[in-house]
């Protein structure tokens, strides 16, 4: 398991500065001066021979180029060699990467966290905060992989929390530590009487989404509080939110909480219960009709005062849980980090974090952009595309890592380069070939 760090950011990031990001070493500058490439980079092994790969810089460039520009280990030699940046085959290339793999676990905990210490947050500011995680397989794979865990603060719209792990890692409200004045928002997932209870112990506030039957409730009494019964009762009385007072047991205490309540609209109603019988069909088992009933409402858990917090307000809150979804999103389409190439695990970890890395240094150039809008412009009326400006973005932002590679770079490099461009060997010839080598003999004749 990797994990990468959990801290917050702003949005309001430190200016451009007056040459803007015009080339590779501008990039580079990005990074705090609390972040020593050089000696981190020697420190976890990743660059020990400064052959063709001679510093720190060129490391990051070369991973960055593997999992941002996602070229293949061979196009990375083409790409090394017509820079005029070293001498790498495809062994090399593999053995440099796989090595990376604590340096940038590292550089993106570092990177977080000079953020946070640029940035402190306030006394008494609430701060909103999504958690979810997605799913990343190899190809082929039957299973799962890699699960990636996100946490992400709405109101300086920003991821503060990564972490990486393996297939054993769950979803859990425990992975990432309360920050001050928190409310954090959870879909059924997280529904868990340990994760639950440790953030309620450290003094967090929460809003997580539960089903009838993963958490056992209870009365002030300590009866178990019969929540589909409940659901019954509303089912007949006319639609709107409801609430009551129940307890929760976990491992850290016993806990008040208020269960939320509302009605969704039948038309969804009916469609969430025409997916919970098709999963059920895709499982050969006879799903239960309180899975049924349940289905046409949303239920939440939170502990925010009811003198603060109506249960309309609870719910206008959870809402905001699909940013976090679209984050994500965002992460798979434009840094395609759902298509993970590589089969041998220490170069897919290699790869997803490099990608992970990218993210952060992408999500502050965007962000800065975004921050250059005009004061006058109306964000509620014509609200900006966070798609169009991260892909807009990230075309400048490859173009950065790969450089210019002009045609005469590529003819001076051409006789090193023929290593790289041809194919191996194979046993049918290649038709192209045996075409060419026709032609110039009937020529000849």
């Amino acid at each position: 398991m990797m994990q990468c760090g959990t801290v917050a950011q702003s949005r309001q990031l430190e200016p451009l500065p007056s040459a803007g990001l015009e080339n590779w070493e501008d990039l580079v500058h990005r990074f705090p001066a609390s972040v020593a490439l050089e000696s981190s980079a020697r420190a976890t092994k990743a660059l020990l021979r400064c052959r063709e790969v001679k510093t720190a810089v060129d490391l990051l460039r070369l991973t960055l180029g593997y999992a941002v520009c996602d070229w293949s280990v061979r196009a990375l030699g083409i790409w090394w060699e017509a820079r005029g940046l070293g001498h790498l085959s495809s062994t090399a290339t593999r053995k440099r990467l796989k090595g990376c793999n604590q340096w940038l676990g590292m550089l993106i905990v570092a990177l977080l966290a000079a953020r946070q210490l640029r940035l402190p947050t306030r006394a008494g500011e609430v701060q909103l905060r999504v958690q979810d995680a997605t799913v990343i397989n190899r190809p082929g794979s039957r299973g799962t992989d890699w699960r990636l865990h996100l946490s992400l603060n709405m109101g300086r719209a920003c991821i503060d929390g990564i972490e990486l792990t393996d297939a054993h890692g769950g979803e859990t409200l425990i992975r990432f530590p309360v920050q001050t004045g928190e409310i954090r928002l959870a879909d059924c997932g997280y529904a868990h009487a340990r994760g639950i209870g440790s953030l309620l112990h450290d003094g967090g506030q929460v809003v997580v989404r539960v089903n009838w039957q993963n958490l056992r409730l209870e009365q002030e009494d300590g009866s178990r509080f019969d929540l589909v019964a409940w659901l019954r009762e509303l089912e007949r009385m006319p639609a709107g939110a409801d609430e009551r007072s129940i307890w929760l047991t976990t491992p850290q205490g016993r806990f008040a909480l208020r269960l939320v309540v509302c009605p969704i609209p039948p038309e969804k109603a009916d469609e969430a219960r025409r997916r919970a019988r098709q999963a059920a069909r895709k499982k050969k088992h006879n799903i239960d009709e309180r899975t049924l009933l349940a289905a046409g409402f949303v239920l939440l858990l939170t502990n925010l005062p009811t003198s603060t917090w109506s249960a309309q307000d609870a719910f206008g809150l959870y809402r905001f849980r699909w940013q976090v979804e679209l984050t994500i999103k965002r992460l798979k389409s434009l840094l395609a980090l759902d298509r993970l190439r590589a089969q041998d695990p220490e170069l897919a970890q290699t790869y997803l974090l490099g990608k992970l890395l990218g993210a952060l240094l992408l999500e502050g150039i965007t962000g800065q952009v975004f921050s250059c809008l005009p004061d006058d412009w109306d964000l509620q009326a014509r609200p900006i595309s966070q798609w169009r400006l991260t892909a807009l973005c990230q075309d400048a932002f490859k173009s950065l890592i790969r450089g210019t590679l002009t045609l005469g770079m590529i003819l001076e490099a051409l006789p090193r380069l023929l290593r790289f461009l041809h194919d191996g060997p194979r046993k049918r010839s290649s038709q192209l070939a045996l075409a060419q080598r026709l032609l110039h003999t009937l020529s000849g004749c």
